[in-house]
């Protein structure tokens, strides 16, 4: 069966910005995340068994849900 795995976003922590340079630079912003596009998730799509056995494959995930 499918299961969707939800996984906070390595590239912002989740958050879904992103410095454009340095923090301590003074002309510093935060800009939208291009990994996750500000969401701060990724979401992935795989088969398996029962949502234990996705578990095992992505333990940081934040939650499954079978489509």
């Amino acid at each position: 069966m499918k299961i969707e795995i939800h996984v906070n976003c390595i590239e912002c922590d989740g958050y879904g910005f992103v410095a454009d340079r340095h923090p301590n630079d003074p002309s510093c912003q935060m800009v939208c995340c291009s990994e996750c596009d500000g969401i701060g998730s990724k979401d992935y799509v795989d088969d398996y068994d029962s949502i234990v056995d996705a578990k095992e494959d992505w333990p940081n995930a934040v939650s499954f849900t079978y489509i």
